[in-house]
């Protein structure tokens, strides 16, 4: 069976990844730190195309090939300590069922030590489950490269699909927070709006009280001027009243002087 190199790009994968150093696995079965001159960890010029090509056929029997292999699928982890540098690879020793209790073991100790959710998202749990995952892709590695490097694509792809959904959580978040301060904004602005509107409503019913207050004054004042206007046109009309009374007095005077010296000129003309 030929081996395949996982297909996925690098710049995807890094963003998943993380940073080009590796962190310590609690599950992971490591050899003993050996002395290395290499500064960055997992630093290797090696590719899986060159580790098949040296061997005889397809099937992997050398340990150095495995070994190589399992440094591509889990990089080394270097440190420095006492100013020397360290490499620390996975371990090629076969997992015992004894084994396989232990690290089940270890990681309800982990999961209930750190406080993993046992439901929904969490980071602790997800993180520790993707330490358990390696040491079982370096168990089946050991065994069969093949099943190995068919896991390692089903891990990357299962990170891979998880930093899409991180990607659209984080778009949705964006916007969610965009729109909670649209509407925040809206919001001020209405309430703004509002007590604006509220302050003209108040100037206008005082404009109104102060109109409706001028208008009852103009009007008893009105009144007032109309009493004194039909006050005087009652004098005026009963002084024309007296007037024409003593005028028609006066003329029945006159008439009545006339017709008397009409009557005396007449019995004068008579005799």
């Amino acid at each position: 069976m030929a081996l395949e190199k996982p297909k996925f790009e690098s710049s995807l994968t890094s963003t998943i990844l993380g940073s080009t150093e590796t962190p310590s696995n609690i599950f992971l079965q490591v050899n003993l730190a050996e002395e290395t001159t290499s500064k960055i960890e997992g630093e290797t010029n090696v590719t899986f195309e060159s580790i098949i090509e040296s061997g005889e056929d397809d099937h992997i029997e050398s340990e150095h090939q495995l070994q190589l292999i399992l440094d591509c699928i889990l990089p080394p982890r270097v440190y420095e300590q006492n100013g020397k540098l360290w490499k620390q690879q996975a371990s090629l020793h076969p997992a015992t069922r004894h084994d396989m209790i232990n690290l089940e073991e270890k990681l309800e100790s982990e999961l209930k030590d750190r406080g993993a959710k046992p439901f929904g998202i969490c980071p602790i749990r997800r993180d520790l489950y993707g330490q358990f995952f390696d040491e079982l892709i370096r168990q089946v590695s050991v065994s069969c490269v093949e099943r190995g490097l068919l896991l390692v694509r089903v891990r990357d792809e299962i990170r891979m699909t998880f930093a899409a959904y991180q990607n659209v959580l984080e778009s949705a978040i964006a916007y969610g927070v965009r729109k909670a301060l649209f509407i925040e904004n809206e919001q001020t602005r209405a309430t703004t709006e509002w007590k604006v509107q509220k302050d003209k409503n108040k100037e206008l019913h005082l404009k109104i009280a102060q109109l409706e207050k001028k208008l009852a004054t103009d009007k008893i004042v009105s009144e007032e001027e109309l009493e004194i206007v039909e006050q005087r046109m009652k004098d005026t009309n009963e002084r024309l009243v007296e007037s024409n009374r003593i005028l028609k007095n006066q003329l029945q005077s006159i008439l009545q002087m006339d017709d008397m010296s009409h009557v005396k000129v007449g019995e004068t003309v008579a005799h």
